[in-house]
Order: C-alpha cells, then sequence, then structure tokens
C-alpha cells in the first residue's frame, strides 16, 4: 500500500510524505479489487494522523485502540463504540 497526493495516477513524484494542506486529496493504492470510498468530514478533525517511518513510507495512525493502531490495507476503522482505550 501506497499513498499519492492530489493524483490517482501511480506517480512516483507525487508520493505521500510531505506536508498536507487543507485543500490537498489522498489517494491510497492498494492491491486488490478496485473500490471508491467516499467520506464526510463534519468536524474540524479528520481524527486520523498519517505519518511516516522515517525511509519515506507514509501510514495512517488510528486513536482510539490502545493508543495508536496501523490503518492497513483490508483494515478499515469501526464505530467508535467499538474502539478501546
Amino acid at each position: 500500500m501506497f499513498c499519492t497526493l492530489n493524483t490517482h495516477k501511480v506517480d512516483m513524484d507525487k508520493l505521500l510524505g510531505g506536508q498536507i494542506g487543507l485543500e490537498d486529496f489522498i489517494f491510497a493504492h492498494v492491491k486488490g479489487q478496485r473500490k471508491e470510498v467516499e467520506v464526510f468530514k463534519s468536524e474540524d478533525a479528520l481524527g486520523l494522523t498519517i505519518t511516516d517511518n522515517g525511509a519515506g513510507y507514509a501510514f495512517i495512525k488510528v486513536p482510539g485502540w490502545s493508543g495508536h493502531r496501523v490503518l492497513g490495507p483490508g483494515q478499515a476503522m469501526g464505530p467508535r463504540e467499538n474502539r478501546q482505550g
């Protein structure tokens, strides 16, 4: 899995890893069947932390499951009441 910023094309010059602005789009590229997901943002914060491992590999950390949990391919955030912590 990898993410590109502001393009749906597989463009190695547009890999996620730097600053993200309020108007930017993040596209997640995962192996498997193509899927389109629409996210509705109703609060000021999205509730996700995007970080990297220092070697240019960006990933999403989700708070609420005993600290932070890495959200990888095939995983999704569950309802808030199912979270621990």
